[in-house]
């Protein structure tokens, strides 16, 4: 048994009940690229990218069933290793097939960092499709063709990959305000969940990490992206961040996160 095949035990029945009901989204015997789809736009909806565990200097798990146990039962959400990491459980469960990747965020301030962020591709018809459920900006909010040099367009952004021989592949977004620029670079190697604990321990414990250093927290809320980031609540309308107004105090914090985006605190 190689070990994809011993990652490959699947939710229980009653667990994929309550993932559905978390993210609202309905059964359905077609998986197919509609499906796909709409699993997708559903969990970018209810379950927000958020970085509270690492804030209050809690360890972050990956194991499957600490995962369901936060997220789902205890209706939080997570940072991109985490939240993929079940996304990818949830879609095997029923039946999808799918390879992770480990993907290099491309940054203008930062433009070569590691390998860290889970993405996911799912074979269907003969086709492969792209999907990730946790990122902290404007991303895909449908999954995305892996083909060279088609532009896709999500209804907010165009995006198109291109290959290129150290990056792999590269994602590239096109924001309507801010014209195009790599976002994502990964090759097709595939990777398992124990592949993802490094770089998440990175994310809590290293000094360079972007992630430990101020409370995160974004969710696609009726198709519009709203976001905590750096002591500011926002969102980002035609890839533009529009600031909604400061955040000044831990207390009004806590409010938007329980009111806005639905924490439990």
């Amino acid at each position: 048994m190689n070990p994809i095949q011993r990652e490959s035990i699947h939710m229980l029945s009653d667990q994929t009940d309550s993932y559905f009901e978390r993210i609202s989204a309905y059964r359905s015997d077609s998986l197919d690229i509609e499906y796909l789809t709409h699993l997708h736009k559903q969990h970018i909806s209810h379950i927000p990218f958020e970085n509270l565990d690492i804030m209050a200097g809690k360890a972050v798990s990956l194991n499957r069933t600490d995962l369901f146990h936060k997220i789902i039962t205890h209706r939080r959400g997570g940072v991109c290793s985490e939240i993929n990491t079940l996304y990818n459980w949830f879609l095997e469960s029923l039946g999808f097939q799918t390879v992770s990747y480990s993907a290099r965020i491309i940054a203008s301030s930062n433009p070569v960092q590691m390998r860290s962020h889970r993405i996911i591709s799912v074979a269907l018809d003969g086709k492969q499709y792209i999907t990730d459920a946790g990122f902290n900006f404007e991303h895909h909010r449908i999954p995305l063709l892996l083909r060279e040099n088609i532009i896709q367009d999500d209804g907010e952004c165009q995006y198109r990959f291109t290959r290129d021989d150290f990056w792999g592949w590269i994602m590239w977004q096109n924001r309507p305000k801010l014209g195009w620029r790599k976002i994502l670079g990964f090759t097709e190697e595939p990777h398992i969940d124990l592949d993802f604990i490094a770089p998440t321990f990175f994310a809590e414990r290293h000094p360079d990490s972007k992630i430990n250093k101020f409370t995160k927290v974004s969710l696609y809320i009726n198709g519009t992206f709203y976001a905590v980031r750096n002591n500011l609540f926002l969102k980002e309308v035609n890839g533009v961040e529009n600031i909604i107004y400061p955040i000044k105090t831990k207390k009004q914090e806590e409010k938007i996160l329980r009111e806005i985006f639905l924490l439990p605190l």
